[in-house]
């Protein structure tokens, strides 16, 4: 049974290892108090499937101009995983922050030396559409994010306890529609020691049994301090390792 979990999680990463690049789950949450998102900003997952260590993910926010920043992640697979996923997968995004509100400007996300396999989106909020590589074009609103820039806005204006919702995410594959909600307070571990955080869950219209959990650390600028991606057959677990610049 453990075999079985483990060999599907790895088929699940190999189409997409960095599961986070598409946690997404994200919305927008308007307060009265908005945050600023630091000028520098990296963040360290470890990943594992049943118990079992296959990775790390890796995430640097800069800001490069007034309101602009870029995001650049990748990951990193480790024991069995390494053997049998060979490739590493970046993931680039560029964005734009108009009153507290996050516009994406372009995001990609390929395998290192596969072009092939990347996904590609432009944001034209001009025109009001965002074009991908594999030639869908879809109506941009307010609102819609993309698989990276979900964890900044969620800094920016934070959740409200009891709100639910729904979001869109382009991934640079397709735009897609996920229902939210936020569950409450809980107490967890974190590399901070036991913290406050806000769970949420998140799941994609359609897909009942495909469920996102997310905990946010409330008193460390509410970064995703522990993140649960439960599929039919398997469970991969996304814990905070590290973070600076907070």
């Amino acid at each position: 049974m453990a075999m079985n979990q483990r060999n599907n999680g790895l088929l699940a990463m190999k189409s997409s290892f960095s599961v986070l690049f598409l946690i997404i789950g994200t919305f927008l949450s308007r307060v009265l108090f908005a945050a600023e998102l630091p000028a520098s900003l990296d963040l360290v997952y470890r990943a594992n499937i049943s118990g079992i260590n296959i990775g790390t993910l890796d995430r640097n926010l800069k800001a490069t101009g007034k309101g602009t920043y870029e995001v650049n992640s990748q990951t990193n697979a480790t024991g069995i995983a390494a053997i049998l996923l060979k490739d590493t997968y970046r993931e680039k995004s560029k964005f734009k922050i108009i009153d507290d509100l996050i516009y994406p400007l372009s995001y990609h996300q390929a395998p290192d030396g596969r072009p092939d396999k990347a996904r590609i989106a432009t944001f034209d909020w001009d025109k009001k559409k965002v074009s991908l590589n594999n030639d869908r074009v879809y109506d941009l609103k307010s609102g819609m994010q993309d698989p990276s820039t979900f964890l900044f806005q969620w800094m920016i204006n934070p959740p409200v306890e009891g709100q639910s919702g729904k979001v869109s995410l382009i991934d640079g594959k397709r735009l897609s529609h996920y229902e939210f909600k936020i569950i409450g307070q809980e107490k967890i571990q974190s590399l901070w020691g036991e913290i406050n955080a806000l769970r949420i869950e998140r799941q994609k219209e359609g897909s009942p049994d495909k469920i996102l959990r997310m905990w946010l650390a409330i008193d460390h600028s509410y970064i995703p301090v522990v993140i649960k991606n439960i599929r039919p057959k398997y469970k991969m677990t996304f814990t905070l390792e590290k973070a600076e610049g907070i």
